[in-house]
Formats: C-alpha cells, structure tokens, sequence
C-alpha cells in the first residue's frame, strides 16, 4: 500500500511539475523575420511571458516555413487568436498610440478592400522590370539610353514647375506626354514574341493578385465572423471616404488648400471612418481589427521588406 501511494505522489508530481515546467517554457519563433517582429513588439508594448508565448505560438503555426509571405491571411488569424490572449492592460498600450494619432483601422494592410492596387501602385516600374528581363543586352543598352533621356526631361520640367518658370499644369502636361512617347519608344524595342511573353506574364501576374486579394478579403471575413450586411457597411464607409479623400487630393493640387489645413482634413476623414466602422462592428471585432491594424505596424516597423538578397530594406 505503502509503495502504491508512493508512486501516486511522483506520477502526481511529475505531472504538475511538467505542466509547471511547460507554462515557464519560453517559446521561440522558428522564423529569424518573425522573432524580430515578436521582439520589436514586445519592446514596444511589453508583453506577459504567457502572451509572448501565445503570439510566438501563433507566429509559429501560421507563419511556419515563410507561410507569413505568401498568405494574405497570415496576420488576422494572429489578431484573432491573440483577441482573447491579450490582457486588457496590454491591449490599452498595443491601442493607445493608434488612438493618440488617429491611425486608420486596417491601416497599411488594405486587406478589408477587394479593390486594391498592385505594391506600391507600381505600374510603370514594374512594367519596366518586367521588359528588361525579357531583353538582350543591346536592347537593354537602348532602353537604359531612353530612360536616362526622358528622365532628363521630365526632371528639367519638374524644376521649372518649382522655379515657376512655367505652371503646374503646363509642366503637368508635358511631362504626360513625355511618358507617352517613352513607352512608345519602349514599346518599339520589343519583338512579337516579346510582347506576347509581356502580355503571358501580364496576365499571370494579375490573376495571382486578384486570388491574393480575394483570400485576404476572405481571411478578414472569417477572422471577424462578418455577415453580409457588414461586408456591405465596409464597402460602403471606404468607397465614400476614399472619394472624400481624392476631393481633398484634389483641392491640393489645385492650390485650395494650405498643406496645414490639409493635414488637418486628412486626419478628421481618418478619425470619421474609424468612428463608422466602431458602429458598425462589435466590441469583440473592434478589438481583433485594433490587433490586426497595430500587428501590421509593428511588422512594418520590425521587419519591413526584403530584397533579393534578403537583407532588410526600409521600412513601409
């Protein structure tokens, strides 16, 4: 009897003693890009070991083998599970510089639109790319010649414009028809099977944008369990902040507005739609849209984007 109770006592505590053990355990990211991204939040926000735990988990499971790169969904299935690991206190600090500043819901990510442009809204120069690996080193030697002279042009109309030897518009216009003859030009290097293989790749490239765009509008609809109305609501709030947006723009370039009054617009557009989307979401998916757009932040601040080689480049 003796010894059965003492064996219940060590299997007892070997039991507790491993469940003590695990829950000191820290746990590390496996991904270098994404422990950066843990330890620059942690930095910032000052997480409990239990929610670092839980994130770098998160971070684990849904970012394994560089799965964060490659899936739109990546940070709202890390916001959603980390919705309810987070203390209260630690999602005051995670919301209060967001607050403080009016930063945009969803800010950066652009995942609540299905609208979205390309990285960057970069169509000529990835246009351009695209053309130079297709080349051969005489065609590149006449292209690298068309750039450097129309930059030269376009550079000599910009300083006018500023000097004010000649206006906006004027400069505005010339410069457009600058881009125009350049691509001619361009184009005119091309062969037809080159043009074809531009066209292929084209369309391959826009096919991947338009599914990355859609499974990161589905991420967003799964990790906030939206229904159908709020999908609609959220289409609705960005379409008539984004025209309230590009009237502004608008006025800006048209000399109507000092860049102080400017700002100033932008940032109660910002502050306006923020308040429509607490209206239209509940407590639960406010906080998990807060973690997401503060989560892209702290992933553009810590890890920002990486070149070819795979150093770090600068931060967008």
């Amino acid at each position: 009897m003796k010894k059965l109770t003492l064996l219940l006592t060590i299997l007892l505590f070997a039991t507790f003693g491993c469940e003590k053990l695990m829950k000191d355990e820290n746990i590390l990211v496996d991904d270098p890009e994404l422990q950066a991204f843990s330890d620059g939040l942690n930095a910032d926000v000052g997480l409990s070991k239990s929610s670092t735990n839980a994130l770098n988990d998160a971070l684990n499971r849904h970012g394994k083998d560089g799965k964060h790169r490659r899936d739109p969904g990546f940070l709202w299935k890390v916001a959603a599970e980390m919705q309810s690991k987070l203390s209260d206190d630690e999602k005051s600090r995670l919301f209060s510089w967001m607050d403080d500043n009016s930063v945009p819901y969803l800010y950066g990510g652009g995942m609540d639109r299905k609208d979205r442009g390309g990285p960057g809204g970069d169509k000529g120069g990835s246009n351009v790319r695209l053309i130079y690996e297709l080349l051969d080193e005489a065609q590149r030697e006449s292209l690298k010649n068309i750039l450097e002279t129309y930059g030269t042009k376009m550079r000599d109309l910009m300083e006018q414009a500023k000097a004010g030897t000649i206006d906006r518009d004027t400069a505005k216009a010339e410069i457009e028809a600058l881009e125009a003859a350049m691509e001619a030009e361009i184009e005119g290097l091309l062969t037809d099977d080159q043009k074809q293989q531009l066209a292929d790749i084209k369309a391959e490239m826009e096919n991947r944008m338009a599914e990355a765009k859609q499974a990161a509008h589905d991420a967003m609809v799964n990790a906030l369990e939206m229904t159908s109305e709020q999908e609609t609501g959220l289409a609705e709030i960005n379409t008539a902040h984004q025209e309230a947006m590009n009237t502004l723009f608008e006025k800006a370039k048209a000399e109507e507005m000092e860049k102080d009054d400017l700002h100033e617009a932008v940032k109660l557009l910002l502050a306006d739609r923020n308040s429509k989307m607490d209206e239209l979401f509940n407590d639960k998916q406010m906080e998990i849209i807060k973690i997401y757009t503060a989560l892209g932040m702290q992933y553009n601040r810590h890890c920002g984007q990486k070149d070819r080689d795979g150093q770090k480049g600068d931060n967008r």
